[in-house]
């Protein structure tokens, strides 16, 4: 298989796992063009992070990766007073909406692949302290992945959120490294 950057982007990423065969040439890649973006996927971060400082790169974000299946989640949504949820299609992903008084309040999108289902595009527009909100939209999703056999969930969240979504059924399963050029820094 031939390495290569994500498709459209420019200047380019590439996403690769650590370790991983073709992770050294992407840094390298990285480290000689402005701009460039490398995502580390691995279970080992502390290694990768050494790995990219010794490449010239500089830590831009960190992403837990988080996995679930589809039977271990929640899929009834539970709306708050006022509220309306809705499943439409985009581009050939599920999309999640929920309404409140005829504005959007929160919505997220579901990426189905061979063997998996991404969660991903979390958007809540209104303050949702007790994670009333997106707690609904991940069960829609849920039940929706479930409805199409999904095998398995994965969804890239902030490290910090790791322990709430522990607690509605999902597993911290890599981390997600973003390095750009120290150079550029």
């Amino acid at each position: 298989m031939k390495m290569a950057p994500a498709r459209g982007l420019d200047p380019p990423q590439y996403v690769v796992t650590w370790p991983g065969r073709d992770t050294p040439r992407a840094a390298a890649e990285v480290a000689a063009q402005r701009g460039a973006r490398l995502t580390l996927v691995t279970d080992d971060a502390e290694t990768a992070e050494g790995f990219a400082v010794r490449q010239d790169l500089a830590p831009l974000s960190r992403l837990a990766l988080l996995s679930a299946y589809p039977s271990d989640l929640p899929q009834l949504p539970q709306l708050p007073d006022g509220a309306d949820l809705t499943l439409t299609e985009a581009a050939g992903c599920p999309v999640v909406e929920i309404t409140a008084f005829g504005d959007i309040v929160a919505l997220g999108r579901m990426a189905p692949a061979r063997g998996f289902t991404v969660f991903g595009g979390l958007d809540i527009r209104r303050a949702d302290p007790d994670h009333t909100m997106e707690s609904a939209v991940l069960a829609a999703l849920a039940g929706e992945a479930a409805a199409r056999d999904t095998p398995m969930i994965l969804m890239p969240a902030l490290p910090k959120s790791a322990l709430w979504y522990g607690r509605q059924g999902w597993s911290p399963t890599a981390d997600v490294l973003t390095f750009m050029r120290a150079a550029d820094a």
